[in-house]
């Protein structure tokens, strides 16, 4: 197999388990931001338009952070593959580089820029609520399940084609 055919297969299976990982991420994001607007005070203070921005606003920013989270993730494991054979090792990572991520965040735009405010029903740990600490432990877990149990590039134990380099990219 040439060096350009075995890069394009490559390619097209990291680019098919990131649209995979986008999809469930996405998905699950959605109907936390839905199921957490009480706990914002946009909630009682605007309008259904905006809420409705507001939401959709959210959630492509989370699918970018989800997408990011991954990214750190498979640089760190050395493969995109992670979900199958690191999966254990890859959630502790995908929890420590989106907690940071939304720590800082939440703590920037509430506290600093004032861009968003909690109702007095958010519970807070040093200022940041923790209905979206709750969020990127929750959905990024429910998204590696998904990915795991529904994506056809899990491990199947059958053999994989080769790729020329199976210790990293598969």
């Amino acid at each position: 197999m040439s060096a350009t055919r075995s890069l394009h297969t490559v390619s097209g299976r990291t680019l098919r388990v990131l649209g995979a990982w986008l999809l469930a991420s996405l998905v699950l994001h959605l109907g936390w931001e839905i199921a957490q607007l009480p706990l914002y005070t946009l909630w009682r203070e605007e309008s259904p338009a905006y809420i409705a921005w507001a939401v959709v606003h959210c959630t492509a920013g989370d699918g970018l952070i989800a997408l990011g989270t991954y990214a750190v993730t498979s640089i760190w494991l050395r493969g995109v593959c992670w979900p199958w054979e690191s999966p254990g090792r890859g959630l502790f990572v995908l929890w420590a580089s989106g907690l940071a991520w939304t720590a800082f965040s939440e703590w920037r735009h509430v506290q600093d820029l004032g861009s968003w405010a909690y109702t007095e029903s958010m519970p807070t740990l040093a200022g940041i609520g923790l209905a979206p600490l709750a969020q990127w432990v929750i959905v990024p877990g429910l998204a590696l399940w998904s990915l795991r149990v529904w994506h056809p590039e899990r491990a199947s134990g059958g053999p994989r084609e080769p790729t020329g380099d199976k210790d990293r990219l598969r």
